[in-house]
């Protein structure tokens, strides 16, 4: 999977994608997307989707999108492009962008989830103690306490024996429309107990009952990054 970030010139984007292929040693890339685009490009006003149309043709990639973290920006996509995959922003502490990936599901469009453990907290590993540094510091003592409540509420609502982490992902792939996750592993053994997590599917009511939960302790606005 490739990512077109800024600058955001159209003409560069067959540049990057070849740049990109050249480095894997390979003809073509799977799924190219636009990463996070200005409002404009993702509305289709740069041109960017006539030139990844324009590669897909050729050969040069399979498939492509956009990245985004909202139900509208999905919408935005599907109305003015082709697309055939999009990234997107959702957890059991998001999902806002649920209905969007329902619409894009009945459209054919493939889904991957990315921050599906709400960068961390849905790893098991952050409580309201945990001190923050780097980009995480960005989080006030009161959305500490915020976030260490909610994923305290989510823990109750699994089944004995679901961890956390494997919770939240396996609420995610029980949506029709995700096609797959990023849970974003540092280590082997991360990465195998994300794969395992796929092993087993939550039950209905528990995933009924953390689509509630979230809407019902939060409402908008949503959690931000």
């Amino acid at each position: 999977m490739h990512q077109v970030r800024p600058p955001w010139d159209a003409h560069s984007v067959e540049r990057s994608v070849r740049a990109s292929a050249d480095r894997l040693g390979t003809d073509y890339l799977d799924i190219v997307l636009l990463h996070s685009p200005p409002r404009a490009v993702l509305a289709g006003q740069g041109g960017h989707y006539d030139v990844l149309e324009d590669l897909k043709a050729r050969g040069l990639i399979r498939a492509y999108g956009a990245s985004v973290d909202w139900s509208a920006d999905i919408d935005t996509v599907l109305e003015v492009s082709a697309s055939q995959v999009l990234e997107v922003r959702m957890s059991a502490l998001f999902q806002e962008t649920w209905p969007g990936v329902d619409r894009a599901r009945e459209q054919g469009v493939g889904t991957i989830i990315k921050v599906p453990l709400e960068s961390g907290w849905l790893s098991g590993k952050y409580s309201a103690d945990t001190v923050f540094s780097g980009v995480r510091s960005r989080w006030s003592g009161d959305d500490v306490a915020l976030r260490a409540g909610l994923v305290d509420d989510f823990r109750s609502l699994l089944p004995e024996g679901v961890s956390v982490p494997h919770g939240a992902l396996r609420f995610l792939l029980a949506h029709d429309g995700v096609s797959t996750v990023i849970p974003g592993a540092r280590t082997l053994e991360l990465l195998l107990d994300s794969i395992a997590a796929a092993g087993e599917d939550l039950p209905v009511a528990t995933v009924a009952a953390i689509r509630d939960f979230a809407t019902a302790r939060l409402g908008a606005p949503y959690l931000a990054w």
